[in-house]
């Protein structure tokens, strides 16, 4: 039989109004040692009789910080529904426990959320060492973070309290982290030349732009792909991320007449106009809690960016390779927090993936004037992109409610602190994922199709003479369709090839790309 304990028990005694868990603890007295096991879609890790802590919300709320991390979303709900009783508590285990890391942890987090102070004169003594706040081993955390001598901790949590996000260490995302996906980037760049390089650029910026509104399913104009194209070589000038500089993208990448000068001031939705009923998928926060929870969005970006600066600063002989904390949990942090705010109504998803390359350009996790193809990865893998963003928004949507139709009706159950402290950890696996993919595998046939196109064009020019953009296009059609011209094709491209030129024609595209291959 399993008991609640930790996060769980704390919600369940206090009927806390939070999120579903996607990390639960339970007692299993059976057991001889820790254990882990999905169960109805999250992960319930098992503890055995000697962690079970002793009754009472004090003892829970440390074993939850001990073993489970902070929850900031957790913690604000309860802490807003402590009585007189559990505050003297709170109190007591730090008199009783000054040296205690989770006790003095418990009440800096108390008065950091709810911006009230605890009655308890000179908690902890100045001599004593300052502690972490949050477990760098356990979640998404800074290295380095401001003091506070109150009770001697180091704020080293990913954000304000206007937005914090949670990402848990998994074990998949440990050895992700281990497998230094930055390095091996720059391993797979160093094989070929730099003026190949440059065009491999050119060719990977307009792929990424392409795939990246093919996720929206829209065809971009010549002329807008090109403007979103610029964007994303911008990436890397290291310019801060603003709200000046989130509204004029918005503005480059959407149509003149749906151009925002500022955060949205209407409710949105996302979801399917089926006519007869409004297919709902996800209602993101109230406009007027967008303004406050953009600001804390963009203070951690500036945040990270800082600490990048603060690293190089110190350990100049790794070149900037010291990623601490991790610059793609970053990236997801920044990027999926984004797109859940919703702070445009037009623009968002492309700059949320926008948004990856610009957290991971600063970062130099992609070699200067380099994109990664990660859009392309989630086109390939949509299902598994979307389930990624469910995981987020569809516990969201279920408990609110909105009627398009009744605008002047605001939302119900979309409150902020769900958007003020998500788990990201789902999102953050993802992305590595993609990336992993990108990396080991899109990357280089991305630049091995190029010299494989490279040689095709030059055998072709020699065939025959023919316009560049026609030949390109023959090349194009023969290689997306598995080494031959369809008959449809060649009627409405190339009807002009006598059979013998296209046969010559169709074995040099094929040679050249097997030649590459080799």
């Amino acid at each position: 039989m399993f008991a609640a304990i930790g996060y769980s028990h704390l919600i369940n005694h206090y009927r806390l109004d939070a999120l579903p868990l996607t990390q639960e603890a339970s007692y299993a007295p059976g057991i001889q040692r820790r254990a882990s096991r999905q169960q109805g879609g999250r992960l319930l890790t098992l503890f055995p009789a000697k962690y079970w802590p002793q009754e009472g919300f004090v003892a829970h709320l440390q074993f939850a910080l001990r073993y489970e991390g902070i929850n900031l979303e957790v913690l604000a709900l309860l802490f807003a529904r402590l009585g007189k009783q559990e505050l003297q508590q709170l109190q007591q285990w730090l008199s009783a426990n000054p040296e205690s890391r989770y006790a003095r942890t418990a009440c800096h987090l108390y008065e950091w959320l709810t911006q009230q102070p605890l009655s308890i004169d000179d908690p902890v003594s100045p001599r004593a060492r300052y502690v972490q706040l949050a477990d760098p081993q356990l979640q998404l955390a800074f290295p380095r973070g401001e003091k506070h001598s109150r009770f001697r901790v180091q704020h080293n949590l990913p954000g304000t309290r206007d937005f914090c996000p949670l990402i848990r260490l998994t074990p998949y995302l440990q050895g992700m982290m281990a497998a230094d996906l930055q390095g091996l980037t720059a391993t797979t760049l160093a094989r070929y030349d730099q003026d190949l390089l440059r065009r491999a650029a050119a060719y990977l910026y307009l792929k990424e732009t392409q795939s990246s509104f093919e996720v929206e399913r829209e065809k971009p104009s010549p002329q807008k792909a090109q403007r979103f194209a610029n964007l994303l070589r911008q990436t890397d000038t290291h310019s801060a991320l603003t709200e000046e500089r989130l509204v004029a993208l918005q503005q480059t990448i959407v149509d003149p007449r749906f151009h925002e000068f500022t955060w949205r001031g209407i409710q949105n939705w996302v979801g399917k106009d089926l006519s007869y009923r409004k297919q709902i998928d996800f209602v993101p926060p109230r406009p007027s809690d967008v303004p406050a929870l953009m600001g804390g969005l963009l203070a951690l970006a500036q945040q990270f960016q800082a600490q990048e600066r603060q690293a190089q600063a110190l350990h100049p002989q790794l070149g900037g390779t010291r990623k601490n904390p991790d610059p793609v949990l970053m990236a997801a942090a920044i990027a999926f927090g984004f797109i859940y705010i919703h702070p445009f109504e037009d623009g968002n998803g492309r700059i949320h993936r926008y948004l990856i390359h610009d957290v991971l350009a600063k970062a130099g996790f992609t070699p200067r004037g380099i994109v990664l193809p990660v859009s392309a990865v989630i086109l390939a893998n949509l299902d598994d992109y979307i389930a990624a963003l469910e995981q987020f928004s569809q516990p969201l949507n279920q408990r609110t409610d909105f009627d398009p139709s009744q605008p002047a009706f605001p939302a119900t159950g979309n409150d902020a602190i769900y958007f003020r402290y998500p788990d990201l950890t789902a999102q953050a696996e993802f992305l590595y994922k993609a990336l992993e993919r990108t990396v080991t595998q899109d990357l280089e046939q991305e630049i091995n199709f190029l010299l494989g196109f490279d040689r095709a064009n030059m055998l072709l020019n020699d065939l025959l003479d023919w316009p560049g953009h026609s030949r390109e296009l023959f090349i194009r059609l023969v290689h997306e369709n598995g080494g031959s011209l369809s008959a449809n094709k060649r009627k409405s491209h190339f009807a002009w090839l006598q059979d013998e030129e296209l046969q010559s024609a169709t074995a040099q595209v094929n040679a050249a790309f097997v030649t590459q291959q080799s």
